[in-house]
């Protein structure tokens, strides 16, 4: 009876382990960082450059961008090449893997909620939530965030 629980016992452990195993799995390819995210230049458009523009609000560059527009301009340039500069990469303007990974050192996932967010010390008054809407992992919205008081300035879909 003894050996058979302890059977019973290793076999519910491994069962929950790998149900564990999964679901982190299942959820750690939705974005919950920026690992992946397309490598982004001047003259590029759209959610992710929405996104990066939000980042970049979050680690204190907001006057340097100027509007999240989705639109990669020489504002959105002049930011990249400032975070590029300050945190020690290389400062050529390109938000490749290199700043996308530099920017996860900020990052907090909540696996469970299906959402991340960045949260840098660089920017006294914003923060970005990233949330897949219901747990559907084909689309990921962002928000723009005051730090005093949570409220949203600015949101949209990254994709």
């Amino acid at each position: 009876m003894k050996k058979k629980l302890k059977s019973i016992l290793a076999l519910t452990v491994a069962s929950v382990a790998l149900v564990g195993t999964l679901g982190i799995t299942g959820h750690a390819y939705a974005d919950n960082d920026f690992t992946g995210w397309p490598t982004l230049r001047q003259g590029n458009s759209g959610g992710y450059v929405r996104a990066l523009q939000a980042n970049l609000y979050a680690y204190g560059f907001q006057s340097t961008v100027g509007s999240i527009d989705g639109s990669f301009g020489s504002g959105t340039t002049s930011a990249v090449r400032s975070y590029q500069t300050k945190k020690g990469l290389t400062s050529d303007g390109v938000v490749g893997s290199g700043t996308w990974n530099n920017m996860n050192i900020s990052v907090t996932t909540e696996v469970f909620n299906y959402r991340f967010y960045l949260w840098s010390g660089d920017s006294t008054t914003y923060w970005v939530q990233y949330q897949h809407p219901g747990g559907n992992t084909s689309s990921l919205q962002y928000s723009l965030m005051y730090k005093s008081n949570n409220q949203v300035i600015n949101s949209g879909n990254v994709y």
